[in-house]
């Protein structure tokens, strides 16, 4: 499913998953996605589906509506492009959901991992069926960058890790449980050494080391 991602002054402030044919943008209380600044229009633009793709289109603002710093009026767009909308950014994604059929019998017959001792047991518990138990709570403590030895627990939808102009990412916390995606700069942010490159982002585990820029974080599940 596409989604949005709504950033102010280089802060993830909103994200917001694209499930309608239309969607408004304006600062009007009335909007799917408000923008609450005087920077907005209150009628300011809408994002429309026509059959798999997603169009921008600019409804007469006093500001004007920019598409990767060009002003548009109506536009197509494409992952990674970037909204600003007054004083607002909205980074649009694009993300491929794929399901596997699981047979329901082969299902509860699953047998439940043990982990030794000794190892990190959290990675993704799972009950006696077999269905996971996703995190509702997740702590993230710093070993490197500015906030070296700070931790700090996740209480809100999106967590920003990065600095405006640098490299950023954001994990952010879904019904299916805690995920990375790339916001911003030249280097993708790497999940215990790996480069993330997923469009959809990446689903986090207990224990995993993120690096974002300068900043080396690792997340656990409380």
């Amino acid at each position: 499913m596409e989604r949005v991602i709504v950033l102010k002054e280089g802060a993830v402030v909103n994200e917001v998953p694209l499930e309608a044919k239309k969607l408004s943008i304006g600062r009007d209380a009335l909007s799917d996605i408000q923008l609450k600044d005087f920077s907005v229009s209150r009628q300011h633009a809408q994002l429309i589906r026509v059959f798999s793709d997603y169009y921008v289109e600019d409804l007469g603002s006093t500001n004007g509506t920019y598409l990767n710093d060009r002003p548009v009026t109506k536009h197509m767009l494409k992952h990674g492009d970037l909204l600003r909308v007054g004083n607002f950014s909205l980074r649009f994604l694009t993300q491929e959901a794929v399901k596997e059929q699981v047979d329901p019998k082969e299902e509860m017959d699953k047998t439940v991992l043990i982990q030794p001792q000794g190892k990190k047991s959290k990675r993704v518990a799972q009950t006696a069926t077999g269905r996971k138990v996703m995190p509702k709570t997740a702590t993230v403590r710093f070993s490197s960058g500015p906030s070296k030895g700070h931790s700090e627990k996740i209480e809100r939808s999106l967590y920003t890790i990065g600095r405006p102009g640098s490299d950023v990412a954001v994990i952010a916390r879904r019904p299916q449980g805690f995920f990375l995606l790339h916001i911003g700069g030249d280097r993708y942010p790497k999940i215990n050494s790996q480069e993330i490159t997923s469009t959809k982002g990446v689903q986090l585990q207990e224990g995993d080391v993120l690096e974002v820029g300068e900043n080396r974080v690792e997340i656990s599940f409380g």
